[in-house]
């Protein structure tokens, strides 16, 4: 490993510290905030009383816009003013990233993918043995999530503005700037190997999201954003899908009731299918956009 490399490694090491010290700041600012509009803090536990006023609504929309903006923006700023603005990679957009074609390409590409996301879901569950430790120990967060969840997405009205605003748009920005801009860029410096960048990257993405139940689901599409990254050089394409997979999850419990529903049956043929669709968008994608440099040659 030459210098380059430990350097790369070194940053990307402390740009993770940067993740971790601006998002307990932003906790505590959202704490801080919450009692200047809301009469009581919302507080979730395992254990407690989950949110169900309006006022907890409002609460929790206004957390996330901090915890993503000062988490993982403020981490990126950071980051940018280090290292003499080497970081974020990829806010320059180029009529590359931007053609059509390619751009509808990433949108069918992220919603063929749907089977394969609910096989990895199946996966995941079947990785953690029911009855277990793992389970007693992870299910009750992952439910109380889930129920969180549900709760800050469910909307009517002029309210899902504010809901696809909260939930796709901002996680769809601030994430995408602080893994596919500054980590993973990173990793692959370090490593000197794209695919390795992109999936350390993958997997950070999915393990700091703390749903251990949808982890793989989470690192596939960590890779399929991390790709358009790299193949594009632009940020936009990764932002497009992160935000048509999460705007598609919100739309999916508006019309069915729940964010887990199963639209289709995890079959073999229903899986081949995505995955051949999938991939011939991911190909049509690749043909449609010539590679990139800029993620390799930026210092």
């Amino acid at each position: 490993m030459n210098s380059e490399h430990i350097q790369a490694l070194s940053r990307a090491l402390i740009f993770l510290g940067l993740i971790f010290v601006c998002s307990v700041t932003a906790s505590v600012l959202a704490g801080l905030v919450s009692p200047l509009f809301f009469s009581e803090a919302v507080g979730i536990t395992p254990n407690g009383a989950l949110p169900s006023s309006d006022s907890d609504w409002w609460q929790l929309h206004l957390q996330n816009l901090i915890s993503q903006s000062l988490g993982f923006g403020g981490a990126v700023w950071l980051a940018y003013v280090m290292w003499k603005k080497s970081v974020p990679v990829g806010l320059t957009t180029s009529g590359r990233a931007l053609a059509p074609w390619g751009l509808l390409m990433v949108v069918l590409a992220t919603l063929f993918s749907g089977p394969i996301m609910a096989m990895t879901y199946e996966l995941n569950v079947w990785v953690i043995p029911e009855g277990s430790v793992l389970e007693a120990v992870l299910k009750p967060i992952e439910e109380m999530l889930e129920r969180v969840t549900t709760f800050l997405v469910t909307a009517d009205g002029p309210r899902r503005i504010i809901v696809i605003m909260s939930v796709a748009l901002v996680p769809a920005v601030f994430e995408e700037l602080a893994f596919r801009g500054a980590l993973q860029p990173l990793l692959i410096k370090a490593t000197g190997k794209p695919w390795i960048g992109i999936a350390i990257a993958s997997v950070i993405f999915s393990a700091i999201h703390f749903q251990f139940y949808g982890f793989l689901p989470r690192v596939f599409l960590g890779a399929l954003f991390g790709w358009f990254a790299y193949r594009s050089g632009s940020l936009l394409p990764g932002m497009i899908a992160h935000f048509v997979n999460n705007a598609g999850a919100a739309i999916t419990l508006w019309y069915t009731g729940s964010m887990t529903e199963d639209l289709f049956e995890v079959e073999a043929w229903t899986v081949v299918v995505s995955v051949a669709l999938t991939a011939a968008a991911l190909v049509a994608y690749h043909r449609l956009t010539p590679p990139a440099i800029s993620l390799n040659d930026r210092r």
